[in-house]
């Protein structure tokens, strides 16, 4: 995604959808390295105008808000992954604990055997 495609138009949106995609922007922005988004909810301080000022400020993932030129929408500056807290940052995929890997095991093994004491050594 280059910086061009980080922007969303909420026009005719509910609120609902309009949650799911700002989420989705910052999430798919956030993962190609881009670190600016832009969410265009159309003039005024209605309801989608709100919704994205509350997503912006309740996320992690951003760092700084603004308003677009002429008030129709938001920017945000997103933090890159390796500077957010551990605990807020995106789980990787098929990253599931499964306990020690096979070099983990051989290398303990190794550590083990040295220490054994055989009969006759």
């Amino acid at each position: 995604m280059t910086s061009a495609n980080a922007r969303i138009d909420l026009h005719g949106y509910d609120s609902e959808r309009a949650k799911a995609s700002i989420l989705a922007l910052i999430d798919s922005a956030q993962a190609s390295g881009t670190l600016r988004v832009e969410i265009v909810h159309g003039r005024g301080k209605g309801v989608l105008a709100q919704l994205v000022r509350d997503v912006l400020r309740e996320s992690a993932k951003v760092s700084d808000i603004g308003v677009l030129d002429q008030g129709a929408g938001m920017w945000a500056r997103l933090r890159k992954i390796s500077e957010m807290p551990p605990a807020a940052r995106p789980q990787q995929s098929g990253a599931v604990d499964a306990g020690p890997t096979r070099a983990q095991l051989a290398r303990d093994l190794l550590k083990q055997s040295k220490r054994l004491d055989l009969p006759g050594s």
